[in-house]
């Protein structure tokens, strides 16, 4: 949203319609992925006109990294940033490539969902920094690094002086700390000649403290999974594990005895303190070293190259980091240090590169709360003054606490230079605000003005420049509660976001707009099934949101808590409404305007005082319903400053000041073919109110149209109607021009967009004898005014094809052709036949 500066005396910046931001997030969590045979990134493309159409400015993709769990994943593990020539879950390059053209094509930002926190599937090293962090900088006031991402190796064969023989491998707790206590691993070690030999898998059995605590050992198999159980409470607290080695088990030239220790559950501090070797007399501990898989200095695309060194604990931490809290905490894989400059310079070029190679305009960032803020301080000030300057940058804080927020937001702009805050806005996804959405659409007890109170802008006095809000988002997977996405009315959560500019740039779920999946095949479990694609209704709430309120100043909450303003609640109740007043500005004529919403089972009446604006609004002053959703065309001002409003339940609207058009419908489609001799019209519109009829227009040359029939319009409101009309009074030849007049009651009417049909060399029938057939073949005449390639066919009564012939030349003339239908049981069909331009269709019946 660009800045809006509201000074003194009513004096206000005038700012054009298309100023407004609109995000779609262009994707859900299971979407299609290339790994099932699919191309998200077609799939985006092909939508992008009709995005664009509907007033959206920006689309935040998926991750476009290559992956490190592949093509099916979401792309949250990134490996290798830059890409290449690769595939991944959103498409091949080229097709990224494209569709992030079409969208610029299109003058839609694309929005990079950008993860600065961590990366995955990088090749094992050697690190000395982890090992070093496990072994002596640990304590109990730290957390444990997660064993599922080092593994320890120890050489055999050639000069390491370790071969065939017995080796003792002792385990214990670092610290000792009970919380420990009973936390469960599963120890497997393999060398390169002897790897997993299958079930069953092994169970620790105690005592098995060996020579340390004056018991035995279990003995433990290369290939073989064994489960052991920590202990932090006894005299031992050691597990001993006796390995023998035959001289076959590994390689003597040079091998290595890899050993895992992962974690069943939470994480622990086991690690091997000891290993006595028997064949050296000696503990050979020290010949082990640790490894981690973040070496990236390997990638197919050339670039990103990182190593151990660029995430947490490294040499420069390892002995003062603990590991904890949200910005040291090991959430997500590998964590990168951004405060080690070669991290922070290799994520910068990553984002300008973005920037430079593929087209991005805007990012989304992943995890904020695990980085520090002054990262993306920095990362700006980098890109500012290369003249890159994203139109729309978003944080994501999994929180709903407005000061963690509004405080992020803070911190950042504290880190970036004058200049760039001046030309960036960074903002926050404002999860306060949509708790209480959620609430007010799923949970029957919620009071609706809550709303009113707990959004970042209102709750924190952020600037909504600075917040993003939204209704759904792709992590929202669980059955029910927080984490869950609205099952009921989610479109009277769009209403509130797309009708209070104050809040923040509105973004719009893809399923929310176009359906939700069903659940199918192990996915879309937690999808609501009760849905319908809410796309209409957006379209005309983005419709009024861009044409009447983006550049408002100001909301009143008209029925807030304690608010000031009468009313009489005639049918529902105040605490399941929502009704607000934006301030009127020089853009839209200086109209305010009100919104409903009703979240009640029932219809909502209700009379309610407004905001005259220190009497400017006079009674008797008009506000129309511009959605025509309300049970009356307009409201009136009445003598004691009350306007009446009647809603649906669970339904809203939008009032504006003034007698003004209802907003247009929707044209979904309007095409056109020949048929038969004539020319078929179809056309889909959504959002009929106050239509009164549909002329339908004919041109030869594009320019005279004349009237040729009408329909009356059906009136459904955001039902998708279709309609139909069948053009028979068609010239010999030429090409035609169709257009729709679509007139509304007050008399005004606007036009579709024209389509051109080509009826050159138009003569094109076909006649079938016997009919019904009697003999198992009929006999076909067709006549064509032009040469062509024929095809054949014949299908069911139901669509279902029966025979396809081979195709055809054909002469001018008419041309006598048998078919064989003895094989078709008895029953209606019919012939069709095209030239690759027309096709002419005709019914028969088999006896």
């Amino acid at each position: 949203m660009k800045k809006l500066y509201l000074l003194l005396c009513f004096m206000v910046v005038l700012f054009s319609a298309n100023a407004q931001q609109v995000f779609l997030q262009g994707w859900y969590w299971d979407y299609p992925k290339t790994a099932n045979g699919f191309s998200w990134a077609d799939t985006l493309r092909l939508k992008a006109a009709n995005l664009k159409t509907a007033g959206f400015t920006h689309i935040w993709f998926p991750p476009h990294t290559v992956a490190s769990f592949g093509t099916n994943s979401n792309g949250y593990d990134p490996k290798d940033l830059f890409i290449g020539n690769q595939t991944t879950g959103l498409g091949t390059r080229t097709a990224l490539d494209n569709m992030l053209a079409e969208f610029t094509a299109q003058g839609i930002a694309p929005v990079a969902d950008m993860v600065f926190n961590h990366r995955d599937g990088g090749a094992a090293e050697v690190n000395p920094a982890v090992k070093a962090y496990i072994t002596n900088y640990y304590n109990a006031s730290k957390e444990p690094f997660p064993s599922d991402r080092f593994r320890c190796i120890l050489p055999l064969g050639g000069t390491s002086g370790n071969g065939a023989g017995d080796y003792y491998f002792k385990f214990s707790s670092k610290t000792g700390d009970s919380r420990f206590n009973n936390y469960t691993y599963k120890l497997y070690m393999q060398t390169n000649t002897v790897g997993y030999q299958g079930p069953p898998d092994l169970n620790e059995v105690e005592p098995n403290g060996g020579g340390d605590c004056g018991q035995g050992n279990n003995d433990i198999f290369l290939g073989k999974n064994m489960f052991v159980t920590l202990e932090t409470g006894g005299g031992c607290n050691t597990d001993e594990f006796h390995l023998h080695l035959n001289t076959g088990d590994f390689n003597p030239s040079g091998d290595t005895i890899f050993i895992y220790m992962n974690n069943t559950g939470g994480y622990s501090d086991h690690r091997i303190y000891g290993i006595y070797s028997s064949s050296r007399g000696t503990d050979i501990v020290n010949d082990m070293q640790y490894q981690t898989y973040t070496n990236f200095n390997s990638m197919a695309s050339g670039r990103g190259f990182m190593n151990y060194d660029f995430f947490k604990p490294n040499d420069a931490n390892a002995s003062t980091t603990y590991l904890n809290g949200d910005w040291d905490g090991m959430y997500f894989f590998y964590d990168y240090d951004q405060f080690q400059k070669k991290t922070a310079d290799t994520l910068i070029n990553w984002a300008k590169w973005n920037w430079d190679e593929l087209g991005v305009r805007g990012m989304r960032l992943d995890a904020v709360k695990h980085f520090t803020p002054e990262f993306v301080g920095n990362l700006l000030d980098s890109m500012h003054k290369y003249g890159k300057d994203p139109s729309l940058l978003v944080g994501e804080w999994y929180s709903t606490n407005p000061s963690e927020l509004s405080g992020w937001i803070n911190s950042v702009q504290a880190s970036m230079e004058p200049a760039t805050k001046a030309a960036i806005s960074p903002k926050i996804f404002d999860f306060t605000l949509r708790e209480q959405l959620r609430q007010a659409c799923d949970v029957g007890s919620f009071d609706s003005r809550n709303i009113f109170n707990n959004s970042l802008h209102d709750a924190a006095s952020l600037s909504g420049f600075n917040i993003v809000t939204f209704v759904n988002n792709h992590d929202f997977r669980d059955a029910s509660g927080f984490a869950s996405l609205i099952r009921n009315n989610p479109n009277l959560a769009y209403a509130y976001i797309l009708t209070n500019n104050q809040l923040g740039v509105p973004t719009v779920f893809y399923p929310d707009y176009y359906g939700y999946p069903p659940p199918s095949g192990g996915l879309y479990g937690y999808h609501p099934t009760n849905l319908p694609p809410y796309k209409p209704e957006i379209d005309r709430l983005i419709q009024a949101l861009k044409l009447y309120i983006n550049g408002s100043p100001s909301v009143d909450y008209l029925n807030r808590f304690s608010t000031p303003y009468s009313s009489n609640f005639i049918q529902g109740s105040s605490d399941k409404a929502l009704i607000y007043q934006l301030q009127g500005f020089v853009g839209n004529g200086n109209h305010d305007v009100i919104v409903a919403i009703n979240f009640g089972s029932t219809t909502l009446k209700v009379d309610h005082e407004i905001n005259t604006r220190g009497g400017a609004i006079l009674t008797g002053t008009k506000f129309t319903d511009v959605l025509g959703r309300s049970a009356y065309p307009y409201q009136v001002v009445s003598g004691s400053n009350q306007v009446y409003i009647e809603l649906p339940a669970y339904s809203y609207s939008v009032w504006v000041q003034g007698d003004l058009p209802v907003l247009p419908l929707s044209m979904l489609s309007f095409n056109g073919k020949l048929l038969n001799g004539s020319v078929e019209l179809e056309w889909n519109v959504s959002n009929e109110s106050g239509t009164v009829k549909y002329e339908i227009e004919r041109s030869a040359n594009q320019t005279d149209f004349v009237k040729i029939g009408e329909l009356t319009a059906a009136n459904k409101g955001e039902v998708i109607c279709k309609y139909s009309y069948s053009d028979k009074n068609l010239p010999k030849d030429g090409y035609l021009f169709y257009r729709l007049k679509i007139i509304e009651n007050s008399g005004a009417y606007t036009y579709s967009k024209v389509i051109k049909i080509k009826c050159t060399n138009f003569v094109f029938d076909i006649n079938i004898w016997p009919n019904p057939v009697v003999d198992g073949k009929i006999q076909v005449a067709i006549e064509t005014a032009r040469p062509g390639d024929l095809q054949v066919a014949i299908y069911s009564s139901n669509g279902q094809l029966m025979y396809m012939g081979k195709q055809k030349k054909i002469r001018i003339g008419t041309e006598m052709y048998t078919l064989p239908v003895k094989l078709l049981s008895g029953g209606n069909y019919f012939l069709k036949v095209n030239d690759g331009e027309r096709e002419v269709r005709k019914n028969f019946v088999v006896n």
